[in-house]
């Protein structure tokens, strides 16, 4: 008997996410369903080889790598299995969570369909092909973030459009490419695909000064909702990236590539931490953190190193577990409180004591603060790019400082003064649930386990790179 990857790792999750769609009013059953379903694919991904025969006593198998579709493949070897474990694992992670959070009913079904579509961007041969399937789950994350009878805010309409816009650009690079494969010596050709594959990047990874839209939509949209968008188009998008490096020789052999993608991270992570220093909105503190971390993954990759590509990797699940606790905690409050502004946040740990110390131990950990779970991979990236370029490692220094100022601030919002929000008319004041608690207390948890053992958990996504073989 003969199964296919990419059947059970894209075609699956979609064909679940349509069939939840029809399930969107039971939302506790669709929640433990799903959740259940995520974790399953995560496991078989860990556990089950691709392209191997399998003996469960009597009955023989084998997992296929290649399905063909549409007239194209979708190939997903054994390098790809630490990426199918990460991607499920997320999204078993925030569906676990939504209930709590309050979110949409429509997070599953769209979720679902968005990581079948990432996966297939991953899988897909000609792998240009890519762009056009980030575009549909950009598409499908429209419902989500501005659900039926939700007002379309600014931050929603200026994703779709930089997201869209580097479809194009991909496109174009792409026939450009297959002119530089026919003819190396064209110096034209190649100065041309450089400059659409740095644009289309530009676009999709939000780079300055393309990341306007990121702290807009993470104030006009719900946060557990724009914290799933935040974590998981960048990620796709990342490792897309990547697989352009592997591909594509000409690309690892041009010293300014990797020149212009460490000034470009050392950019963002400055300019968003100046900003974040100025900020009065909690949600808005998310986006920024979310560009700061977008700019550290550019600054290893633009190492071009083992250690680099190590570091790019380890990133993951901190980044994963931070950002999934901020969305939740802000959710958690946002019930409590007008809106996500510092005004009407003062003094909320008064009365959301566990969701105010979430929120303190996720932005603390994506600022950076020692012992978190991010300090030592802050700590050895400074160390290494200090030894590469010594300004890029200052700039990014700088915008860590402006980062935990921000952190700072915001935690002296929540412990400040009086609460601002009135007795409800039966004299009763709204606490955290036991499972806001529960989720509230695992992730501070799990952030603090890595920071204190970061040797035992900050490998446990290096495969990620076993799909890109030519990289350092």
């Amino acid at each position: 008997m003969s199964l296919s990857a990419p059947l059970i790792w894209i075609m699956v999750p979609a064909l679940a996410g349509i069939g939840f769609w029809f399930f969107r009013q039971k939302q506790g059953l669709m929640i433990f369903l799903s959740t259940a379903l995520c974790l399953l694919l995560a496991l078989l991904a860990w556990l089950v080889p691709i392209g191997q025969i399998i003996h469960l006593g009597p009955i023989s198998f084998s997992v296929d790598s290649t399905l063909a579709f549409a007239g194209r493949k979708l190939v997903l070897d054994s390098g790809n299995q630490v990426f199918l474990t990460f991607i499920f694992i997320l999204c078993g992670f925030w569906f676990a969570g939504a209930y709590a959070a309050g979110a949409n009913n429509l997070l599953i079904p769209f979720g679902l369909g968005m990581a079948a579509l990432l996966v297939a961007a991953q899988a897909v041969d000609p792998f240009l092909y890519s762009a056009l399937l980030v575009e549909m789950a950009v598409l499908l994350a429209v419902p989500i973030l501005a659900p039926p009878g939700k007002p379309f805010g600014l931050g929603v309409l200026r994703f779709v459009i930089f997201q869209t816009l580097a479809m194009p650009f991909i496109l174009l690079a792409g026939w450009a490419l297959a002119g530089v494969e026919a003819n190396p010596s064209n110096v034209n050709l190649v100065s041309l695909a450089g400059a659409f594959l740095a644009l289309g990047f530009a676009f999709w990874l939000a780079v300055f000064p393309f990341y306007t839209w990121i702290p807009l939509l993470a104030e006009n949209s719900f946060p557990y909702v724009s914290g799933f968008i935040f974590i998981l188009l960048p990620t796709a998008n990342l490792l897309i990236g990547l697989k352009f490096l592997d591909r594509f020789g000409w690309l690892r052999a041009s010293p300014e590539l990797f020149l212009v993608l460490g000034q470009v991270g050392a950019l963002m992570v400055v300019t968003a931490g100046l900003w974040a220093a100025f900020q009065k909105d909690m949600a808005r503190l998310l986006g920024y953190s979310v560009i700061i971390e977008s700019g550290f993954s550019l600054l290893a990759i633009s190492l071009f190193t083992h250690a680099g590509d190590q570091l790019f990797a380890s990133m993951f699940m901190p980044r994963m577990i931070g950002i999934g606790l901020w969305a939740l905690s802000l959710s958690i409050l946002l019930k409590e409180a007008r809106s996500t502004r510092f005004e009407d946040m003062q003094g909320v740990a008064q009365r959301m004591p566990f969701a105010s110390a979430g929120l303190a131990v996720a932005s603390l950990t994506l600022a950076g603060l020692p012992l978190m779970a991010n300090f030592a991979i802050r700590q050895a990236l400074f160390e290494e790019l200090a030894r590469q370029s010594l300004s890029n490692a200052l700039w990014a220094l700088a915008g860590t400082v402006g980062m935990l100022f921000s952190t700072f601030r915001a935690l002296a919002v929540l412990t400040r003064g009086a609460p601002q929000i009135e007795v409800s008319s039966l004299g009763q004041t709204h606490t955290e649930s036991r499972m806001q608690i529960g989720l509230i207390l695992g992730g501070i948890a799990s952030l603090l386990l890595i920071g204190l053992f970061p040797q035992v958990f900050l490998q446990m996504f290096n495969g990620l790179l076993a799909a890109y073989p030519q990289l350092p």
